[in-house]
């Protein structure tokens, strides 16, 4: 028999079954058996990317670098 996950009641999808886990969730914490115990379809997870509930991989913080003027010279009040 599938493993089933139960959503609260009156929602669209209260029984749905959950599929295998792929080969980029090896080595998760979250995994229990061939199934993944946080997402239905670990695979929709890694489609863009990293799996938000991944533990076996660290996500890379892109941080904006700020623009440095140099030189700017100051505006002469006019009168």
């Amino acid at each position: 028999m599938p493993e089933t996950v139960h959503f609260l009641e009156g929602s669209m999808a209260e029984q749905m079954e959950k599929k295998p886990i792929i080969d980029k969730c090896e080595g998760c914490e979250n995994i229990e058996g061939e199934k993944c115990r946080i997402w239905v379809s670990p695979a929709a997870k890694w489609r863009l990317g990293v799996c938000p509930s991944a533990t076996h991989v660290k996500a890379e913080v892109k941080t904006a670098e700020q623009k440095v003027r140099v030189g700017q010279q100051k505006q002469k009040k006019q009168k």
